[in-house]
């Protein structure tokens, strides 16, 4: 039986996935005659995209006690983990802050250019947290059987 933090490289693509996916709705969403549906898909793609970010990241975090390392690449693990958080800690805000004004009826047009900052910020983080993830087994072959 695998070891529970071999799941780290299988469930970090459902993050990457739902939430690329949710920015591309958000860009699709930014049209002023969009539907409402579009709104109720881009928030439930960036819940399930954060909530699934924290699980990679607890596996990760599992990976990074349990896995065997390699001394070269503790550097970029470091800085892999660092930036896993940072992406965890932006999507998060921004899901609660789409709570928030959803709630309050807030979700008006004046917000719409600080949620498109959210999501590049948040993607940005999580392309950099990737590309670490991808040198980690690339450049170093971590999780790699020699």
């Amino acid at each position: 039986m695998p070891a529970l933090y071999q799941a780290h490289p299988a469930i970090v693509h459902f993050p990457i996935a739902l939430l690329c996916l949710g920015a591309a709705v958000a860009a699709v969403r930014l049209r002023r005659s969009s539907p409402q549906w579009l709104s109720l898909a881009e928030s439930g793609l960036l819940w399930l995209g954060t909530l699934s970010a924290w699980a990679a990241l607890g596996f990760g975090l599992l990976a990074e006690k349990w896995a065997p390392h390699k001394p070269l690449a503790w550097e970029v693990l470091a800085d892999h983990k660092t930036l896993g958080f940072w992406t965890c800690g932006v999507f998060s805000v921004y899901a609660l802050f789409r709570l928030w004004a959803t709630e309050r009826a807030r979700d008006a047009d004046h917000w719409r250019a600080f949620q498109l900052c959210l999501w590049l910020a948040g993607l940005a983080l999580l392309l950099a947290t990737g590309q670490h993830g991808g040198r980690l087994v690339y450049d170093f072959g971590m999780g790699l059987t020699p």
